[in-house]
């Protein structure tokens, strides 16, 4: 832990009361005049620190960007977030993290980015990634699973992301099958999960995710500015993008765990906030058109779909082109 998470995580604790220097010098194990050197540090990376002669030091604001101290000081998991990253660019997350998975990474590694240059969706669909706006970040997993039980990776953090968006700005997020998190029925994330896998074993999942946070209309492109919204837009106020972030990989972390222990739970908070439950779809496989009624998930994620000859159809990775009532 660097001073500078110890010192944020020592005033996230104490929400908003003074922390004395003697205190923050015992827990760094420095003496009291370095404390005074790390607390300087942090306001030249705009965090606003009140002192006071007799009380010490506490936390009044910080700055709308992210840092992995930042983020490490607001969580204790067992898995995700194990290391932090962040970028001010690059070109995907995604690619930073198979790069780091091939020189064999811990599992739990979170790459963020300020911007994307390269972001992308599924089928390689482009993912606008405005600078300082939202989250974009990928998870380096590697989960006893196998190839075709991978799509508990991609119901999990569904279910996490909704989760943290519920808690931070308490708006209704609801999850679209396959692979995405709405407000009022508009898009505002998106999940891209790519396997690393030999043969049916999955060797790592690189778990993509595209939070659209403080974006405003004029920062999605044409064609999907009408499907697409933000925490900003649905709440009506700018949001903390650092604290989303810490819950977002809080939540991931749980469930991970129970994807791969205790799936079933997944798939009842799942259905409890899914919107294409219950709805006739139209989906694509490839080159084949399957029509029918989303039924439920089954035990690896897949969407069973019951045709109109009552055969069940078990989908996975399809696309949704035409979903009514």
């Amino acid at each position: 832990m660097t001073p500078g998470t110890a010192i944020l995580e020592a005033f996230y604790q104490a929400a908003g009361q003074f922390v004395r220097p003697d205190y923050l010098a015992t827990l760094l194990k420095s003496p009291v005049p370095r404390i005074a050197a790390e607390i300087a540090e942090l306001q030249q990376l705009g965090y606003t620190i009140e002192s006071h002669p007799h009380f010490g030091y506490r936390l009044v604001g910080s700055p709308d960007r992210l840092t992995a101290d930042d983020i490490k000081a607001r969580i204790r998991t067992r898995i995700v977030g194990s290391e932090i990253l962040v970028f001010e660019e690059t070109a995907s997350t995604n690619d930073v993290v198979a790069h780091l998975e091939r020189s064999q990474a811990k599992e739990g590694l979170v790459v963020f980015a300020e911007t994307q240059t390269k972001g992308r969706g599924r089928h390689g669909r482009t993912w606008a990634s405005p600078r300082g706006k939202g989250l974009w970040f990928s998870v380096l997993l590697r989960p006893k699973l196998t190839s075709s039980a991978a799509q508990r990776i991609t119901v999990a953090a569904s279910v996490a992301v909704a989760r943290a968006i519920r808690k931070i700005s308490s708006l209704d997020a609801r999850i679209k099958w396959p692979n995405d998190v709405t407000l009022n029925g508009k898009k505002v994330a998106g999940i891209l999960t790519e396997l690393h896998a030999e043969g049916d074993e999955v060797l790592a999942a690189i778990l993509g995710i595209g939070i659209d946070v403080n974006c405003g209309r004029e920062d999605f492109p044409d064609g999907v500015a009408g499907i697409a919204t933000s925490l900003q837009l649905e709440a009506e106020r700018p949001q903390d993008r650092a604290a989303l972030a810490a819950e977002v990989l809080l939540r991931l972390d749980e469930c991970y765990a129970a994807a791969l222990t205790d799936f079933d739970v997944i798939v009842e908070e799942w259905a409890r906030l899914c919107t294409t439950l219950g709805k006739q779809l139209v989906v694509t496989m490839g080159a084949r058109r399957i029509e029918g009624h989303a039924q439920a998930l089954d035990g690896d994620g897949a969407l069973l779909l019951r045709r109109d000859n009552g055969q069940i159809e078990r989908i996975l990775g399809a696309d949704v082109t035409v979903e009514r009532a």
